[in-house]
């Protein structure tokens, strides 16, 4: 019984550090030619916790994106994450905008379903991260 549960620890701990390990890899490694559209965020944050980043809809110049299929790319450290979303015509300036902290502690950090998807472009989306641990990020959005 007791050889029975160390060999499940030990294959529970295997499984764990390879799935983490495959979180490491760029995901746009074979798409380097990606529009970035917007550098939302790159900041260092002190504190762990859940935070919910608002993105208004609008490019690097200040101008709202044409409708159409984005991905928001996160980066901690050796980390990287994204999420797809979808940006519609329309919406009323800001709508959407449900930017806020939430502390809390987390095993690791992750990149969130943005809300809502698809968003209507005028209207804004909302991006939440958790955050393991004070660490500096940063968050893209790229025209896919």
């Amino acid at each position: 019984m007791l050889m029975t549960t160390h060999r499940f620890l030990i294959i529970l701990v295997f499984l764990t550090v390879g799935l983490l390990a495959n979180r490491c890899e760029n995901p746009l490694k074979d798409e380097q030619k990606k529009e970035q559209v917007i550098e939302l965020i790159d900041e260092y944050f002190v504190e762990p916790g859940q935070y919910i980043f608002f993105w208004d809809g609008r490019d690097k110049t200040g101008n709202y994106i044409e409708p159409g299929k984005y991905i928001v790319l996160l980066e901690i450290k050796n980390w990287q994450d994204q999420e797809t979303l979808t940006a519609e015509k329309g919406g009323k300036h800001g709508k959407n905008d449900n930017a806020h902290y939430e502390p809390g502690y987390w095993l690791y950090d992750d990149l969130l379903e943005p809300e809502p998807n698809p968003f209507q472009i005028m209207s804004g989306v909302n991006i939440p991260v958790r955050l393991s641990e004070p660490t500096r990020i940063i968050l893209r959005i790229y025209k896919d």
